[in-house]
Formats: C-alpha cells, structure tokens, sequence
C-alpha cells in the first residue's frame, strides 16, 4: 500500500470538496490546520491519511470538529488522593454545544508507541475517560490499513469510521433536522400531539397521523375514516374532538 499516495488524493479530495466553501478565512485556517499536521515529520503516514480520513468532507458543516493529539486532564478514579491525571487522546472529536458538549475518543492502538502499551493501562485510561464524559472508540491498525485500502481502490470509498462516529454524536445530540423530524416521537415532542401510525379500514394503507384525532383521510385512497382506539393508549379526556394522553 502506498500510504503517501493515499495520503495525497485523500488531501486532493478535501480540497476539492471545498470549491463551494464561501468562507474563505476558515477555509484558509483549516487547511493550514490540515497541512500542519500532515507537513509533520514527527507523525507517521498511517497517522496522518486517518486524520485525512476524518477530515473527508470538510465543507458539510458538520456539527463536529477532529482535534489530533489533544491533551485532556481528567480525575483517576483509581486514585483520588491525586488531583488528576494527563492523557493524550490520538484524535479528540468535539460535538454539541459548550454547555451539552459531545466529547469522542478515538485511540488507534499501534498507531504509535504509546498505542502498544499494557492492556491494564489502556483500560485504566478507558475508565477515567468515560468517567469524565468521554466517548472511547478504539481501532487497531490493521482495520484503519483495511479502510485505507478500500480507498486506494476506490477514491470515491466513504470511511466506515465516519459513519460510525457521526451515529454516535447523532444519537448523543439528537439535533433537530428533517430527519429527526420525521420520527414520530420527536415530532410528538416538538408539536404536544401524540403521532403514530393509523390504518386505513378501506384500503389498509398505514401512515403517520395525529393520534389525537380520531377522524383521519388515507394519503393512498382519499377516503375518510375513523380510526380505531386500542384500550393501551391511556386517554385522559376526550374534548371537542380531540383525545389527550396520559404523559
């Protein structure tokens, strides 16, 4: 595998999926960043295409950034007659907000020297990460050569990685987007009506209505119908029309 190539196409595609990017400062700043840390001659070629890897859609305005080598201090729950303890996380992933922050971990075990140490250590640091509100995920080379090499045939080829880190800020956020939207209980708990799913008596086509009212009109036949109560949905009243749960 040649990891200098990779790591060249993979910086080609960052920058051309900024050629829509209008903020021209933070674009000169996050390249600058990028190349920092690439243009490094203390950090290795593997190191430096998964930073790429992370970074591989930088003008999608996610609601995340990647932080290489950060250092954190955090409280060692397995001594706390000692004020804390430093670590260094290989890649630190910050989402949310200042005052509901989404913190990941990402440790690439036998990325570096310090990625071989004893097991006890790596859990050790586990612990107190997660303790303090870390999210830990851990890859070993081997799968990070793997993911590289699927974009050595493929320079189209999406990281798994990054879809597995964005689920898991997603499911920690639960940001407010047409996506979430469109789940039932989120939009239940946006509008203060209770949404699932009804069925149609004529044609049985099932579909996402107001569960507060009982009269609906099927989105696949056109006709009018009542729905029917299922005697687990706990109404609390049933006035002018319009059925209020038990919460």
């Amino acid at each position: 595998m040649d990891l200098k190539k990779i790591i060249k196409n993979l910086r080609k595609k960052i920058e051309d999926n900024y050629y829509e990017y209008r903020d021209e400062y933070e674009r000169d700043n996050m390249f600058k960043f990028i190349d920092d840390f690439i243009d490094d001659n203390n950090t290795s070629d593997l190191e430096k295409a998964f930073f790429l890897f992370l970074n591989q859609f930088p003008s999608d305005h996610k609601q995340y950034f990647v932080k290489p080598r950060e250092m954190v201090l955090v409280p060692d729950v397995y001594d706390m007659n000692v004020p804390g303890i430093e670590y260094e996380i290989d890649f630190a992933i910050y989402g949310g907000s200042l005052f509901n922050p989404v913190k990941v971990a990402i440790e690439c075990d036998g990325l570096r020297s310090h990625g071989q140490k004893h097991n006890n250590k790596d859990r050790r640091k586990n612990v107190n990460l997660q303790a303090s509100g870390w999210i830990v995920m851990r890859f070993g080379s081997n799968e990070i050569h793997e993911e590289l090499l699927k974009f050595e045939n493929d320079k189209t080829y999406i990281c798994d990685f990054l879809n597995y880190i964005e689920n898991v800020i997603q499911q920690k956020t639960k940001l407010i987007n047409w996506r979430s939207y469109i789940k039932e209980e989120f939009r239940s708990m946006l509008t203060g009506y209770k949404y699932g799913y009804v069925t149609c008596k004529y044609c049985g086509h099932k579909q996402i209505c107001k569960l507060n009212h009982k009269k609906h009109s099927c989105k696949q036949c056109g006709k009018k119908f009542q729905r029917d109560i299922h005697p687990s949905e706990k109404i609390v009243y049933d006035y002018n029309g319009l059925l209020y749960f038990e919460y």
